[in-house]
């Protein structure tokens, strides 16, 4: 009985494939070499820099800037109230010209000046120095000649009397320059120069010095006369006592 039973199944299920089929794939498969699983991944950091620490640093660099400032512009002030520096004071004692002459054809000039400086330092408790100096003579805001001065140095109180020279040969003015001057000494009898000084000067103390300084210093109203007979030499009218001193 058992036998024939077993050959009616055989038989049954070779009639129908799909009986077996469904045998074969009902269960799960297992293979003997499974794939290894991925390595576990590190943690991302989602650490962010710290804003907060450069923008404090940053503040706290302006502070200590603004901090030096603010002391160093103190300083300044008390130094300018214990000591009060005065601008040094200019004049022209004395000028003149020489061998003036000026060219309509090539609207060029020539002369030769000579000029007396008296500098005064008004300071009760600051010396004064003085470097690299340059003297002009000019005409109508033109300037017609520049020289070198030496440096000096002044003590408090004091007065120095600089004495320097200027020329120019056939320098180049320009057309109008040489009518006006032509014009003045015609209906005048006279030339109105200007002469200016610029340099560094430095205010100083036996234990304080202030930094060098541009100094510009400009004298107007310097008539020089021409000779009676209309020649081309002059002196200085009158003393200029006034300066107009910058820095």
């Amino acid at each position: 009985m058992a036998t024939a039973a077993t050959s009616s199944q055989a038989q049954a299920q070779a009639q129908d494939p799909s009986q077996t089929d469904k045998a074969v794939t009902g269960y799960p498969v297992t293979y003997a070499y499974a794939a290894p699983p991925p390595p576990p991944q590190p943690p991302q950091s989602h650490h962010q820099p710290d804003r907060r620490a450069g923008s404090t640093l940053v503040r706290r660099l302006i502070v200590m800037v603004l901090a030096f400032l603010t002391v160093m512009a103190l300083a300044s002030f008390i130094t300018w109230l214990v000591f009060r520096p005065q601008l040094p004071q200019f004049r022209v004692d004395s000028g003149s010209v020489s061998q003036l002459n000026t060219t309509e054809s090539t609207s060029s000039l020539s002369a030769a000046w000579q000029f007396t400086l008296t500098v005064k330092n008004p300071n009760e408790k600051l010396a004064i120095s003085y470097n690299s100096l340059q003297a002009s003579v000019a005409y109508a805001g033109l300037e017609l000649a520049t020289t070198q001065l030496a440096p000096f140095a002044q003590d408090k109180g004091n007065e120095t009397h600089v004495d320097f020279r200027l020329g120019a040969v056939d320098e180049y003015v320009g057309e109008s320059v040489v009518s006006r001057i032509e014009e003045d000494r015609k209906a005048r009898g006279l030339v109105d120069f200007s002469v200016g000084v610029y340099g560094w000067v430095r205010f100083k103390t036996g234990w304080w010095e202030m930094r060098w300084r541009l100094m510009k210093v400009s004298c107007e109203g310097v008539n020089i006369r021409l000779s009676n007979d209309g020649g081309f030499d002059g002196n200085l009218t009158g003393r200029v006592d006034r300066c107009l001193v910058a820095m």
